[in-house]
Formats: C-alpha cells, structure tokens, sequence
C-alpha cells in the first residue's frame, strides 16, 4: 500500500488541476499523504520519501520527471489528458477508477532503460527516449564518425543521428524510419536522419555497447536529450553514449498491453482475422 504519493500538474493541460483535486480527495479518504507541484522540470529532491509521482499531463511532462525519478527510484505513472500516451498510461476516466485500486498497491512496475551521454567536457547526462545530434546552422548537412568501442562502425553524412532506448523507439526514431522496440529489450538504435547514402539504416546494438561520435569537420554540431537540454558546440564532442545502469521505474496498470497502446496510438488495424 502507497502511503504518500507525489502529484506533478501540468498547468496547461485542460482539467487537470481539477483532476488533481479529485485524486488527493482520495488519498485523503484512505489515509495517504500526498504533495503537489506545478514546478516544470520538478525541483531536485522533490521526490523524496515518496512511494509513488503522479503525473497530471503528457508523456513530455513524464519526461521532465523522469531524471528525478531515476535518483530517487520512486515510480512513476502519468495520467494522459485525452487520449493515451505510450508513458502517460491512464486516462482522466480510468484513473478515477482505479485509483484507490493503486493507493492499495495494485499495479505493476516495469524498469526502462535510459541512455547516459558523456560530453568531452565531462558533463553526464541520462535521456529515457533519445540523443539527437544535428547540425546547429539549420539545414546544413553534418559529417559524424561513429564507434564502437575502439572499432569504428561507419561515417555518415546526413542531417543528423538519433540515438534512442526501447521506450524512444516509438519517437523521433519511428518518425525518421527506424524501428519500434518492444521496452524490455536492452538494446540501443542509431538511425541516421536524411543519410545521403540511401544505404545508411538503423542500427540495433547490444546493451554493452559504448558508442563514441566525433564531428568529422569544421561545423557546428548540436546534442539535445529529450527534446529538452542541449548542448551545442564541437567542444562537446568526442561525445559518449551508451546505456546506463540506472534505469526508469515505470508504474503500469495491471493488465497494460503494450500492443494494444501501439495500436491506439498508431491506429493499427485490430480486427480478428479468421483463416480457413
């Protein structure tokens, strides 16, 4: 049984500071102690000494609290305004249902494995959907090397490279062609953007893989994790990216179908197909 939650509002989001209310209603009816934010990203520590963060929002917010998360280990769930997101699981509606059902600790946690990007300059980070490394001068076209380990993989030419987890295959990564990832497989994806070789495609590597990317010419290169923090600059640069040891608890209603979410999201046709 969760004993103090932690809610993280969206303020943008339509209803959910309404929602919100409706959900520390009940925690308040069963014992719980909960602690709210509209902070955005949430404020370091934050989570401290909770069971469980409640995420009022989209995946984008998920993702703000996820680095959070990762230090402190408490699991995260996210509450979908309107539709479902492939992080944001529930629905306004479902949750009103199934909330006591949670408080009581029924639900599932799944662990998702984060990228840990290492700059030249010694800067850490963690990124639970990806690494994009473009150029910085718009459309300009980049030339990058690529290894792993000491062995080098190839050089690409191209608009840039995505470097993505299971749970960011489905992002930027679907969108420039590389392939969906079921989340518990441990693997990292490359897949270059608009390569001018059309023989450039994805690249799936193992979880020990330590891959190292340098700028192969005078231009000025750009590292953005999440969609959010950046780096820009060749003086990042021979930039490290390999999967972390720390990883995403991600609370899950029991019963989540990951394929069924893909079918939603990405209408897929599901109707039973019979076979004489």
């Amino acid at each position: 049984m969760l004993k103090r939650i932690a809610f993280i509002i969206n303020g943008e989001k339509p209803l959910a500071g309404e929602l919100a209310d409706f959900l520390e209603g009940v925690c308040r009816e069963h014992g719980v102690e909960s602690v709210r934010s509209s902070d955005y990203p949430i404020s370091e520590g934050y989570l401290e000494g909770a069971d469980a963060c409640c995420v009022l929002g989209g995946d984008g917010t998920i993702l703000s609290a996820a680095p959070e998360s990762m230090r402190s280990g408490v699991p995260v769930f996210g509450v979908n305004q309107g539709k479902l997101g492939f992080l944001a699981t529930y629905s306004p509606a479902t949750i009103r249902e199934q909330f006591a059902a949670v408080l009581a600790g029924k639900f599932d946690i799944e662990k998702r494995s984060v990228l840990h990007c290492v700059t030249a300059d010694g800067q850490h980070s963690l990124a639970l959907n990806d690494a994009v490394i473009k150029s910085a001068e718009g459309s300009r076209l980049l030339g990058l090397q690529v290894f792993c380990g000491d062995t080098l993989v190839t050089e690409y030419y191209s608009d840039g490279l995505i470097f993505s987890t299971p749970t960011g295959s489905t992002a930027y990564n679907l969108s420039a062609g590389g392939p969906i990832i079921m989340p518990g497989a441990e693997v990292l994806v490359m897949t270059p953007i608009c390569p001018h070789s059309l023989s450039n495609r994805s690249l799936v590597l193992t979880r020990d893989s330590e891959l190292r990317v340098c700028v192969m010419e005078a231009a000025q290169a750009q590292v953005t994790l999440d969609g959010a923090q950046r780096f820009d600059g060749d003086e990042y640069f021979p930039l490290k990216i390999y999967i972390s040891r720390r990883e995403l608890p991600l609370l899950l209603p029991i019963g989540y179908s990951y394929f069924s979410i893909l079918r939603q999201k990405l209408r897929w046709g599901g109707d039973m197909v019979e076979h004489a």
